[in-house]
């Protein structure tokens, strides 16, 4: 599951339900939604040492 932290904005999955975000440690985050979700899969899959 991918999920959103409302406070930082960090996308980020997990198997198992998370209760904060690893990023900031602040408990303010959520189920992401379907564009967060896209943008979540194109940062995966960009190629940065292309660029």
């Amino acid at each position: 599951m991918i999920y959103a932290c409302d406070s930082c904005h960090f996308l980020f999955s997990r198997t198992a339900p998370a209760k904060q975000c690893p990023d900031c440690g602040k408990e303010s985050i959520r189920e992401a939604t379907k564009e967060e979700i896209q943008e979540f899969e194109q940062r995966i899959n960009a190629n940065l040492w292309d660029e």
